[in-house]
């Protein structure tokens, strides 16, 4: 075992998975600690060892940028009456247990001032057996409506980061602090000529992004595929749109050659895209709503009906109360609300710029800087 005091070295725990939205706070939260760890601290350099699932996304993303992973072999419950969904929740004791002894084992080699949990099942074990090992953790919660890792721990959290302040209803018990989503690599915004230049559209035009994700939303391409040239011919505006991977050959199939409409599988110049948008429809997950808060953009939310705990309906009743967004639900796509809420919002330029003013209100700039400053604090105090 390493000791805590040992080489003026700080080391951090990482533990999150699953999805994009629990890998990327950890990602950039890292990265910005590398950096400041250094220059801000009284430790000379740190040390990551990052905890996940190695079913999740994190298997790939983390080792990508260039930090260690223990990999356990935990697994989300099924839903599933399936066979196949019986035989995984079966598994899942014995998956369980073991990832308890890798957790343990890994945690006290490394011994780390800290550990920070960033949601998602596969962080679960890393921060029970952290507070066990008598490591202090902290918590950083995207949603509006906390996880369940967040839920259960955060009492004996010694800071939990809070994006929304709707989430401090739920965690009566919680030290929380509402600092905003911490996100990676989003510069300012670019030019709107050369976006639009970019993706081969019209910068004078009105721009309606669609995005239903990196994998797409089947309702959303669905509800568009049978609805874009009505929309386009009533309000004499543009389509840039990631229809996924999945759906990009059936939905460039269905639409029409248009110079308007401009589909992608999969967008990686992001900044590009929301440089160029002046609406954006798209699901409601919390690292989408920082990044188009991070940019000004007015948006339609249509939550993901089957988000955990309908997290995305909370996330986007958050932002409408804001003022930044208004909400569908997606069986409401086929009653006929979608047009009449599009012409509302895009043939009322005021109504556009105030939802523009609110989306920006709701950025937290500093959000990674704050939340690293209390890192290096609490890390700080158990040396």
């Amino acid at each position: 075992m390493i000791s805590r005091s040992d080489n003026n070295t700080l080391r951090i725990a990482l533990a999150g998975g699953g999805t994009g939205g629990h890998i990327v706070p950890a990602l950039a939260i890292a990265e910005y600690l590398e950096k400041r760890v250094p220059e801000q601290s009284i430790f000379k350099e740190v040390k990551f060892l990052f905890f996940g699932s190695d079913y999740g996304m994190e298997s790939k993303l983390i080792p990508e940028a260039g930090f260690d992973l223990v990999m356990l072999p935990i697994r989300g419950l099924s839903r599933s009456f399936s066979l196949s969904g019986l035989k995984h929740n079966l598994m899942l004791p014995g998956r369980l247990m073991l990832s308890v002894i890798k957790a343990n084992k890994a945690l006290r080699e490394f011994n780390p001032h800290i550990t920070v949990g960033t949601g998602g099942y596969a962080s679960a074990i890393p921060v029970r057996q952290s507070l066990r090992n008598n490591i202090p953790i902290v918590l950083q919660e995207q949603n509006s409506y906390p996880g369940m890792v967040t839920r259960v721990f955060a009492p004996k959290a010694k800071q939990v980061f809070l994006t929304y302040a709707d989430a401090q209803r739920y965690l009566k018990n919680a030290e929380t602090l509402i600092t905003g989503n911490p996100i990676r690599h989003l510069g300012a915004k670019l030019d709107r000529a050369e976006s639009a230049h970019f993706f081969g559209l019209n910068p004078e035009l009105p721009t309606l992004f669609i995005l239903g994700g990196s994998q797409g939303a089947r309702a959303i391409n669905r509800h568009f595929i049978e609805k874009a040239s009505h929309y386009l011919d009533k309000l004499g505006m543009q389509i840039l749109w990631q229809t996924g991977k999945a759906d990009f050959e059936f939905c460039q199939k269905q639409i029409s050659s248009n110079p308007r409409v401009v589909l992608r599988p999969f967008i990686k110049e992001m900044a590009k895209a929301y440089s160029l948008a002046d609406l954006m429809v798209c699901r409601s997950g919390a690292m989408t709503l920082t990044e188009i808060n991070h940019f000004g953009i007015p948006a339609i939310l249509i939550p993901l009906p089957t988000s955990a705990a309908n997290h995305q309906e909370f996330n986007a009743r958050s932002q409408e109360k804001a003022g930044a967004a208004r909400v569908i639900l997606e069986p409401e796509l086929g009653e006929g609300a979608f047009l009449p809420l599009l012409t509302e919002i895009f043939t009322n330029k005021e109504s556009l710029r105030k939802m523009s003013k609110a989306s920006t209100n709701l950025t937290r700039p500093n959000a990674t800087q704050n939340i690293c400053d209390s890192i290096i604090r609490i890390a700080g105090n158990s040396v």
